[in-house]
């Protein structure tokens, strides 16, 4: 039975009262609450249920010859051993430790309040709420929290800034939110140190509008307070060269909305600057409290930034290749990247993600509508022009060499083209919702046909040789990625998307946007149970046996990573793991008197094999430090009692204590004895 035209005009009579917009312009509480409670009810359903996307389930097949049953859909994905060799390992060691401030697996004890994104009891964790859990939640749950906040809190701002610039368009907001969330970009970078970044440059640019609009009271304090939180927690992740590529594009809108004119009619320029004054009180406040934290493990950051890798690393401006080009806008072969590992658009997949970027072709839309808007006499809209001034500022620090110094005043230099992604995709999303907004705007007075047909064509036209250009790349160097003809419909979804919101259909546009950024993303990290720990294995009880009342200190050997992972998680005492910056006492110990520091003074995993002499680091890859042991050199006589060893370790100085067999893998346990 079909709706009559009565009915239908009675469902949308009430969708119109549910999102009438307040005096203001800006959303009703029920379209801001609604959704994000919809949101909220399914984070605290995933973690109760310990649901996570972790790739820790790699580990399985070394320890077992059984399918892992913590396994529910999809696959671990090797490349994202930042989360599952790294983050995850380390966290687990925590939890094992008790939460200390100071993780004692290493010689020397390595800082757990600044790298690796871990929970430990120590003021700065009321900054961290992702790892809130680890407090009073098993560990499962925990993992579950601290892999979901950060990208919830992503969708929740992608929403707020959608619907607080589009009131009237929830159904669209909630779609671009989900959409810009599967972005390639983020699934295969899915860490806080990417999604927090985004998500706090979103919401300052909501709060901008909240203000200058004049919310009410609650809506000014709440939206101001969450901006200042989010400053602080963004900067104890530390890591620059996201946080720069995320700022500039909030920093364009930000002044672009606050010197337009009519952002809020009445007010003058004076006006609305003024009513940012609780928000530049807040940014002082967020300031303040960063620099207590980083004066506070100041010694800690500063050991950081003097590695030799990564350092203090500034990129000079103008360096990008025609690869690079086409790594940034291949975002619809996105789906082929895991099979190729990426190349030849990045060293792995992770290296070539993008994100699908159908904004950045709205630069048509948005010269029509500042030349629409100058012949009306309506003032410069300066909002444009500030988002298509920030894009020419990434083009040229990309392609444009010759103003270092002036890159360097910016902080951009301390990005790079690869992580400068991120700004690009943050600019793509807001031209989409900016545009959407201006023809909204325009609708009001002309219910005709309102852009001329020239405009979507172009912008189209834009998008179609974007995508040639990369696919005659990828034809001419042979790359598979072109013939996984999966891009075809992802790349007619985009171009859709594009003309949909080029001529003011946004809905239509972000569902286009929302399909192709689930097919390109949403399968690249499992659906996984909590995390794979082996601390629940035969081999780490027999270590936690041998091991001389946690006195004693280890070396792990071998070619997987079961021997550094089982040191780390266990919490044992060992020279295995990922250090975030060097341990001075345990180097002194390797290297006395600092004939390689320019090999181990990095992040850097640090591993081992067996080996004559005394240990000689090596770097097969600049995050590697791997190392020879000899168990009757002078350093394994000082230092090490006991060997963890996949193969059989033939020297004179160990004595085989015990063998554990772990599935399909047999791990041996030494001890040194004396020479």
């Amino acid at each position: 039975m079909t709706e009559s035209p009565r009915q239908r005009a009675t469902v949308r009579e009430r969708f119109d009262a549910f999102v009438q917009p307040t005096l203001n312009g800006l959303p009703n509480r029920r379209v801001v609450l609604v959704p994000l409670g919809v949101l909220l009810g399914l984070l605290i359903v995933l973690v109760g249920l310990g649901i996570t996307g972790s790739s820790t389930g790699y580990l399985n097949q070394f320890v077992s010859t059984a399918p892992d049953d913590r396994a529910i859909v999809g696959s671990p994905q090797s490349i994202r051993s930042d989360e599952w060799f790294v983050q995850s390992t380390w966290a687990v060691s925590q939890e094992e430790q008790g939460l200390p401030v100071r993780n004692e697996s290493f010689p020397g004890g390595m800082d757990a309040t600044v790298q690796h994104d871990l929970p430990a009891l120590d003021w700065s964790l009321v900054l961290r709420p992702h790892l809130w859990g680890f407090l009073f939640l098993p560990l499962d749950n925990a993992m579950a929290l601290k892999w979901w906040l950060p990208g919830f809190s992503l969708i929740a701002a992608v929403y707020l800034f959608s619907v607080t610039m589009l009131p009237r368009r929830p159904v669209t907001s909630t779609f671009l939110a989900l959409g810009f969330f599967f972005a390639p970009f983020f699934q295969w970078w899915y860490l806080t140190i990417t999604l927090f970044p985004p998500a706090w440059a979103l919401l300052l640019m909501s709060t901008v509008v909240w203000l200058v609009r004049g919310a009410s009271r609650t809506g000014q304090i709440t939206m101001v307070a969450l901006t200042a939180y989010g400053a602080a927690a963004v900067g104890t992740t530390i890591y620059a060269p996201f946080i720069i590529a995320a700022t500039w594009p909030a920093l364009a809108f930000v002044l672009g909305f606050v010197f337009t004119r009519d952002s809020m009619p009445g007010a003058s320029l004076r006006d609305r600057l003024w009513r940012l004054r609780w928000l530049a009180a807040a940014a002082v406040a967020a300031v303040a409290v960063l620099g207590v934290w980083l004066a506070t493990r100041w010694e800690t950051i500063e050991s950081f930034t003097s590695t030799v890798y990564p350092g203090e690393r500034l990129q000079p401006v103008g360096d990008s290749s025609l690869t690079d080009f086409h790594s940034l806008m291949a975002g619809v072969f996105s789906r082929g990247l895991e099979g190729q590992n990426g190349v030849p658009l990045g060293g792995n997949a992770s290296e070539a993600s993008t994100f699908l970027l159908p904004g950045l072709f709205l630069v048509v839309p948005f010269i029509w509508l500042i030349v629409r808007r100058l012949r009306a006499k309506n003032g410069v809209d300066w909002l444009a022009v500030a988002l298509l001034g920030v894009g020419v500022l990434f083009a040229a620090y990309m392609f444009v060499p010759g103003w270092d110094a002036l890159s360097h005043l910016l902080l951009l230099d301390r990005t790079t083209p690869g992580r400068l992604r991120m700004g690009f995709g943050i600019l793509s999303l807001v031209m989409m919702v900016v545009v959407a907004a201006r023809i909204d705007e325009l609708k009001k007075f002309d219910r005709g046909r309102i852009v001329p047909i020239w405009v979507p064509i172009g912008a189209t036209a834009l998008a179609f040789g974007s995508t040639a250009l990369v696919a005659a790349w990828l034809y001419s160097v042979g790359s598979p990625l072109v013939t996984i003809w999966t891009w075809v419909p992802v790349f007619l979804l985009v171009l859709a998307c594009v003309a949909a919101f080029s001529i003011g259909r946004p809905l239509a546009g972000a569902t286009a946007f929302l399909v192709a950024s689930v097919f390109c993303g949403a399968t690249v990290n499992p659906i996984y149970r909590g995390v794979y720990d082996l601390n629940e294995t035969d081999l780490v009880a027999a270590m936690e046996r041998i091991d001389r009342g946690g006195e004693a200190t280890w070396v792990g050997i071998g070619e997987t990573p079961i021997p550094t992972v089982a040191l780390v998680e266990s919490g044992l005492h060992s020279y295995n793991g990922f250090q975030s910056s060097p341990s001075d006492e345990m180097w002194e110990q390797i290297d006395p008197d600092g004939d390689v520091e320019y090999v181990w003074n990095r992040l850097a995993n640090v591993s081992w094999s067996a080996g004559t002499g005394a240990p000689s680091p090596t770097n097969p890859a600049p995050d590697q430090i791997h190392m020879t042991f000899d168990s009757c050199d002078a350093f394994a006589q000082e230092n090490v009692d006991l060997v963890l060893s996949e193969s059989p370790l033939q020297q004179d100085c160990v004595q085989l204590v015990e063998t554990v067999r772990e599935g399909p893998s047999t791990y041996r346990i030494y001890e040194v004895l004396p020479n």
